[in-house]
């Protein structure tokens, strides 16, 4: 397995998963256990402040693994891997760990730093695969 690949299975499903928990806590927290084991009809969509901006966090989280994923198979399935894609693949894994943190502590400038950063380690990842040596 490419050490890209490896990054997908573990470093982004635990980030994936600990959103998730997040997500729940938020979520219980402003309805209860009582309206969370309901339909939660009466849950507001969008939902407002922190468990908002945690329904966004991993919504763009999995919107940008449909980048990620294809890219790590490729390295797989090619047998390239290399600076590059390692790299490439090394930010945007801790981009996207800082773009969750800094979205959900709600800090809007500088996680939009950290998307243009793992946007810039797929790219290194493109170039990797199109100059394998």
């Amino acid at each position: 397995m490419t050490p890209e690949l490896t990054m997908m299975l573990t470093a982004l499903l635990l980030l994936a998963v600990l959103t998730n928990v997040v997500q729940m806590a938020a979520l219980v927290a402003s309805h209860g256990v009582g309206g969370m084991l309901r339909s939660r009809d009466n849950v507001p969509v969008p939902k407002p402040g922190f468990a908002g901006r945690t329904d966004r966090a991993i919504e763009n989280l999995k919107e940008n693994l449909l980048f990620f994923l294809p890219l790590c198979l490729m390295t797989a399935i090619l047998g390239i891997s290399n600076g590059w894609t390692v790299g490439g693949a090394q930010i945007f894994v801790a981009a996207r760990a800082a773009h969750a943190v800094l979205y959900l502590i709600g800090v809007p400038g500088l996680r939009s730093v950290a998307f243009g950063v793992g946007t810039a380690g797929l790219v290194l990842m493109v170039i990797g695969l199109l100059n394998p040596a």
